[in-house]
């Protein structure tokens, strides 16, 4: 599915979170500031939100990262294949604790790496070869050639437990921005994890010894849509 703007985004989520989660009774309306309005025997506000590790502003960021690690292997094959390359495929992963600070010099260390496994059959490349390159962390040689060869991405990623620095900046930043919300009686805070992406998937589990949050939301609501998981934040 194709989702053109963040209405569309909003809305699609909470199709999906009104199917695993009991709302009061009334009748739902998408509008803006807030996101949502159940009107019932009371109006309850709903914002939405997605809960990304980081801000998307970070360099180091996976949502800035994946951008350049697809960058880096789409010029790095250009570059292999104007030099009179063949049209072998490469799979890489990036160590993403090393973030990609400039896209072209990896790029040219790629394809410099890949003219010297020309002449290797396809498997597991040995680190020794690309240890100049300290944000690789595993290479595979394709070493067939295809009309339409690409060099894909294989990243692999741990599912950390829940960035409670990042969920105290949103609500944070959300509950500055409730003054300026459709008036209701109540309003809660619906923070979207998608397990899909690796830019925001972390484990829901409200740490023990954690403070209960301060906020002008009712509830704040964490929903990963995938496993149908719902969290309230102790408020």
């Amino acid at each position: 599915m194709v989702l053109t703007g963040n209405q569309d985004v909003e809305k699609y989520y909470f199709e999906q979170f009104r199917l695993h989660f009991q709302l009061p009774e009334g009748e739902v309306e998408y509008t803006d500031k807030p996101d949502v309005i159940i009107r019932g025997p009371s109006a309850i506000g709903i914002e939405i939100a997605r809960l990304y590790l980081s801000d998307g502003a970070d360099p180091a960021s996976e949502q800035v990262q994946h951008k350049r690690r697809r960058s880096v292997l789409d010029r790095a094959q250009a570059h292999y294949l104007s030099a009179g390359g063949k049209r072998i495929e490469l799979s890489v992963d990036f160590w993403p604790e090393k973030p990609i600070l400039e896209v072209e010099p990896i790029a040219r260390a790629v394809a410099e790496l890949a003219h010297r496994l020309d002449m290797l059959k396809s498997g597991q490349i040995n680190p020794s070869l690309f240890e100049h390159i300290p944000e690789l962390r595993f290479v595979y040689c394709n070493a067939n050639e295809y009309a339409d060869a690409e060099w894909k991405i294989v990243q692999c990623h741990d599912v950390p437990d829940l960035n409670l620095d990042r969920l105290h900046e949103i609500i944070c930043d959300k509950a500055r921005k409730a003054e300026a919300y459709q008036a209701c009686d109540s309003y809660w805070l619906l923070l979207v994890v998608d397990f899909m992406n690796p830019a925001q998937d972390q484990e829901l589990e409200w740490p023990k010894d954690a403070e209960p949050i301060r906020s002008p939301f009712e509830r704040v609501l964490l929903y990963k849509p995938q496993f149908a998981q719902v969290v309230q934040i102790p408020n």
